[in-house]
């Protein structure tokens, strides 16, 4: 994992900017506030600018807005193109290379496209989604988000020294493993929405400051056809799991308000996703399920917790 390479590279290094560099990686992986490492900024080449929070500063535009996701704005490419055309975008420019003012237009649009798909009372928290505080690395400008989910890849495919040499010598990963990975997660992601197209949503609800939050699940067992039926067309890299609860709610049958959960196996791994307007408006954590993270978590369940937060079921 991405977290043991950085823990390691902490505690057995002496250089300073090596390992300030790698607890802001560390923190900015964690989905912590990084800004108290600030001072640090400067010596290690990172530059924090008012941006807009979409991913894929680098990728096409019509790609950067369609594959946001805390509230899905389009459900192909051409609609996204069809939409920057229509309101003076070049949908192949890249965002790292607008100015300030076509930021500016392009993050109201979305912003005024987001509050006409949910409820009023969230209207107030949108800004939140788009607009923020972005951090680069100068010298290649490209987003940190980026570059973490660059090395965690590589982590992915079992790359250890190379991440270790690309944070040491702060140098970009392999792009040929880097591809090499995303291939791979595009095979688990069209398997995951093929399944998904066919599973029946289940509905449950939690508790959380004497509220009461509706949520969706389903649980993915594998019977022995199901492993047959792998061997011969593939099946889901359980590595994969994390990235795909992530963006779950890009499909039409998630619902992008409600808390989202993918139960795997009998064992019952547990891949959550919790929307961030509902952290917002309510400081919505999942972190009292017994699962770590923030807006994506990771646990563990027994069965006796699983039927309790399935027993809550609603209609």
């Amino acid at each position: 994992m991405l977290s043991d390479v950085l823990y390691n590279i902490v505690s057995s290094n002496n250089d300073d900017e090596v390992i300030y560099f790698s607890k802001i990686l560390w923190g900015f992986y964690k989905n912590n506030d990084i800004s108290k490492y600030r001072n640090y900024f400067k010596n290690l080449h990172i530059v924090e600018r008012d941006d807009l929070l979409l991913y894929g500063k680098n990728y096409p535009l019509f790609r950067s807005v369609l594959y946001f996701n805390e509230v899905p704005l389009f459900k192909s490419e051409s609609q996204s193109i069809l939409f920057l055309k229509n309101n003076g975008f070049n949908p192949n420019a890249k965002l790292v290379n607008l100015n300030d003012n076509e930021r500016n237009k392009l993050g109201n649009i979305i912003l005024n496209k987001i509050i006409a798909k949910i409820p009023k009372e969230y209207a107030r928290y949108v800004p939140k989604l788009i607009f923020g505080k972005c951090y680069y690395l100068e010298e290649y400008n490209v987003e940190l988000k980026e570059y973490i989910s660059n090395l965690n890849a590589l982590c992915k495919l079992k790359k250890y020294n190379e991440v270790e040499k690309c944070i040491i010598h702060q140098k970009l990963p392999d792009e040929k493993l880097v591809k090499k990975y995303k291939l791979k997660l595009a095979k688990s992601i069209k398997l995951f929405n093929k399944k998904l197209d066919n599973m029946e949503i289940q509905y449950t609800s939690i508790t959380y400051n004497n509220k009461t939050y509706p949520c969706q699940y389903i649980h993915i067992k594998q019977s022995i056809f199901d492993r047959v039926k792998g061997w011969i067309f593939g099946s889901i890299d359980g590595k994969h799991y994390p990235a795909i609860v992530n963006i779950s709610y890009s499909h039409p049958k998630i619902n992008f308000m409600q808390p989202f959960f993918i139960f795997v196996g009998d064992e019952i791994n547990v891949f959550a996703r919790a929307p961030k307007l509902l952290y917002f408006k309510d400081n919505l954590t999942l972190n009292h399920l017994n699962l770590t993270g923030k807006h994506t978590y990771f646990g563990n369940w027994n069965y006796e917790i699983f039927e309790k937060f399935v027993n809550n079921k609603q209609k």
